[in-house]
């Protein structure tokens, strides 16, 4: 999945700059992942690992069609975010310290939303431009690298409903609900109620339409399927509309 791929690979980025360039990654962010449930609000940790002031900028974007191949990112900011607040959006952050960064849904969105904060390191320039400076030149431009750490960001919408259609026989499913699903398991049932449950990993959010590799779809047949509600953090079973 293309979410998860992206954070494998800024860590693995971070350390190869590091045994390349020799040089450090003076701050990170935890936690990579955040969810912004019912209560509207959570928050990642700026930390550093340098002995200087550190100057971070956070630009946040808005990750359209995530989990299929369509999936692209929208240039953002707290004016025009639909109601996802990020603050501060800049950071003096003093030698080996932290600072929280906190998020926070005003408008909860009709359907689960997904979005990616960036923190990168400037100078000071960068982060308060002066009339005649070099708004493009960062802090890390000097040492030949430019760490960029991205967090990526669920927010839970105003009324959790669940809902997986069948598209067609090929393995189809779209999301009809306002949350994203992630399978465990696919329940082949008959007409008894009997099922066989087979193992399986997919990610489908609101709005988008994936396929289940392996897995095609008898008319004959109902279909369920064992996910975890991240909004209750409960296991739980749907069955497949047709």
């Amino acid at each position: 999945m293309k979410l998860n791929r992206l954070l494998a690979t800024i860590a693995f980025t971070c350390l190869f700059l590091v045994q390349v360039n020799s040089a450090s990654c003076a701050m990170y962010i935890y936690p990579m992942e955040v969810a912004i449930g019912m209560k509207g609000a959570s928050q990642i940790k700026v930390i550093s690992q340098d002995n200087d002031v550190q100057f971070i900028k956070v630009n946040l974007k808005k990750i359209v069609q995530p989990g299929t191949a369509q999936e692209h990112e929208e240039s953002s900011d707290n004016t025009s975010a639909a109601g996802l607040v990020i603050t501060p959006e800049k950071i003096a952050l003093a030698a080996s310290s932290q600072r929280v960064v906190r998020l926070v849904s005003i408008f909860p969105p009709k359907k689960e939303t997904t979005w990616r904060a960036y923190f990168e390191s400037v100078n000071e320039a960068n982060l308060i431009p002066l009339p005649g400076s070099d708004r493009n030149l960062s802090k890390t431009a000097n040492l030949g690298v430019n760490v960029v750490w991205g967090a990526l960001i669920h927010v839970a919408p105003e009324k959790v409903i669940t809902s997986l259609k069948i598209v067609d026989e090929t393995g189809k499913v779209s999301n009809e609900g306002t949350i994203r699903i992630a399978i465990d398991e696919l329940g082949i049932c008959d007409k008894s109620g009997e099922c066989q449950w087979k193992k399986i990993s997919s990610t489908v959010y609101p709005d988008t339409v994936v396929t289940l590799k392996g897995i095609s779809f008898d008319k004959n047949k109902e279909y369920h399927i064992k996910y975890n509600n991240w909004i209750t953090g409960k296991n739980e079973e749907l069955t497949l509309a047709k």
